[in-house]
């Protein structure tokens, strides 16, 4: 059974909306575009994170999908375990970019920053 078939983790996206408030501030609203796709969630390697870094971009991790998850830095993902239960919020900070993954066909990688308030 290869990689590309069991996804170890599952992922929710959510597309952020910001609107304005009454005093004049900025507001955001999440809401859920998909839920349960498959994914592989990774901490972001040395090279990746530099490579962001040189753009002001903080990146922490990446998270690979068998598909095009459709998604770019309009939106947030809610990346769980289901093994352990345990959840990550992770703002995107890269669309979806196909990735070719040592002969096993190709993955969408997006690249993310751990984020430790719950969208």
């Amino acid at each position: 059974m290869s990689l590309l078939s069991t996804m170890p983790h599952t992922c929710t996206t959510k597309r952020r909306t910001r609107t304005k408030g009454s005093l004049g501030g900025s507001k955001d609203s999440f809401s859920t575009v998909s839920e349960n796709l498959a994914c592989w969630q990774q901490s972001a390697g040395d090279g990746e994170m530099r490579e962001f870094e040189k753009r002001g971009i903080v990146v922490t991790d990446k998270v690979y999908f068998p598909v095009d998850p459709g998604v770019d830095a309009g939106y947030v993902l809610v990346v769980t375990n289901p093994q352990t239960g345990a959840t990550d919020t992770l703002e995107v900070k890269s669309r979806a970019k196909p990735d070719a993954s040592a002969g096993l066909g190709v993955l969408f990688r997006v690249m993310c920053e751990e984020k430790t308030t719950d969208q």
